[in-house]
């Protein structure tokens, strides 16, 4: 019995501390993961006690959901994966071993179970081969990044969720199987070792295929998110181009204006040579298209020039002043996944108000350490609130949706931080983003 509740506390410990890497920790401090672990402990003890095993894994199934919603922040979807793969690779692992102990000893399975001196061996092999096929899934089918695509595209991960849910009602009525006595008994184990291989080895594919079509989705998105980058540097690029032609214009009448405001000076007209400058002041406001720049940084400007464009059509008052250093370690493409999506979330919720409460702000602030840049916008104070993180209202929730978690994932890559504190009673959204100036000091330092 100790060697069984043994081998489940270090299963639970190696699951949790892979879900670690993976999802956001509500409970961080090493006590709140004993307090985890001793919940589902109990439960699972209890259960196995209490009822049938028939049913004791449905009530362990959903012990460890309670665990894992204790410790992590995450979508019900990512809660019943998190739930279904943990009892899933537990149950066909303990087929696997009682099948195996069945063959070699010419016995049936129910046999086994009733030996009690096997019980704590086969806990403890159980658990060995769960985790080995986790490391399997780690290493091989789903590395930390695959894993994080696969975790956020909720379609795909139903898909697995489902095949896990069937899968393991497949190898629970299998197993019932072995409280019938006329049945083969080493034929049923044969066929139970078999249906706990396959489904294993299914689970590999379907973890694989799914994992491949996050990835190619996440590419088709950033893809996107560059064609969009494009648009806007062409048009930023159009209206330079249009500021310079019409200073040129302007240029090339302004040396015969000079030589005429030089002759009335030189006469002592002062007063026509005033509403000369006059003129000559009139004539630029008109003629010369005055060129704002929002940012020192030319990709940073770039989008914020089209943003202020949408507003503009929107009636959406906008002001921006962005400074970003040189010192901040920002690829051109990580300041378009941040301030795209940033900016897009802005104009969105502003399309929700009425035009009079329309508004974005742009502000940067930096310090000797950190850039820090602050978006605030107007919304209808209307908030869907999912894992701890704002969610999408829209209906087309596997395309939309994803620009909180590209930002975060973006500045928090850098060693940075984002502050979300979203007003519901002024109606005021804020986002601000703190991006160290150098990467090494971001442990060291706070904002």
């Amino acid at each position: 019995m100790m060697l069984s509740l043994a081998s489940l506390i270090i299963y639970d410990a190696f699951t949790l501390l892979r879900f670690k890497k993976l999802f956001p920790a509500k409970k961080d401090h090493w006590i709140f993961y004993i307090i985890a672990i001793a919940i589902n402990v109990i439960i699972t003890a209890a259960a196995y006690t209490l009822l049938d095993s028939r049913f004791a894994v449905y009530l362990v199934f959903m012990s460890f959901m309670l665990s894992f919603n204790f410790l992590f922040n995450g979508t019900p979807i990512q809660i019943l994966y998190a739930g279904s793969i943990y009892t899933f690779s537990l149950y066909s692992s303990r087929g696997i071993i009682f099948s195996i102990y069945s063959i070699v000893l010419h016995t049936s399975i129910k046999d086994v179970l009733q030996q009690n001196n096997n019980i704590g061996m086969i806990s403890a092999l159980t658990v060995l081969l769960a985790i080995l096929f986790f490391l399997l899934i780690r290493d091989v089918i789903l590395p930390k990044q695959k894993a994080r695509y696969l975790l956020s595209n909720q379609g795909q991960l139903k898909f697995v969720v489902i095949y896990l849910f069937f899968q393991w009602l497949f190898l629970t009525l299998i197993n019932d199987g072995r409280y019938y006595d006329d049945i083969r008994q080493i034929w049923f184990s044969s066929l139970y070792l078999g249906s706990c291989i396959i489904s294993n080895l299914w689970l590999l594919v379907i973890l694989n295929h799914a994992s491949r079509i996050s990835e190619l989705f996440e590419y088709e998105l950033f893809t996107h998110q560059l064609q969009e980058q494009l648009s806007r540097q062409m048009r930023h690029y159009q209206s330079y181009r249009k500021y310079t032609e019409s200073y040129r214009a302007f240029r090339h009448d302004y040396e015969k204006l000079m030589a005429s405001l030089k002759s009335l000076l030189r006469r002592q007209e002062y007063k026509k040579a005033i509403r000369m400058l006059d003129d000559i002041h009139d004539t630029m406001q008109q003629s010369v298209m005055i060129h704002k720049n929002y940012s020192d940084n030319m990709i940073l400007d770039s989008i914020l020039q089209d943003a202020a464009g949408v507003c503009e059509e929107k009636n959406i008052r906008f002001s921006a002043h962005a400074y970003l250093p040189e010192s901040v370690p920002m690829a051109d493409l990580d300041i378009v996944r941040v301030f795209s999506n940033i900016i897009n979330n802005a104009i969105e919720a502003c399309n929700k108000v009425s035009d009079s409460e329309r508004f974005i702000e742009v502000t940067s602030n930096s310090t000797p350490y950190w850039a820090i840049i602050e978006v605030t916008n107007s919304f209808n104070g209307e908030l869907l609130i999912v894992g701890g993180e704002p969610e999408t209202t829209k209906e087309d929730k596997d395309f939309h949706g994803f620009g909180l978690r590209i930002i975060r994932e973006t500045i928090e890559g850098l060693g940075g931080l984002v502050f979300i504190e979203p007003d519901r009673e002024k109606r005021i959204f804020r986002i601000k983003g703190c991006i160290p100036k150098n990467p090494r000091s971001k442990a060291a330092k706070t904002v």
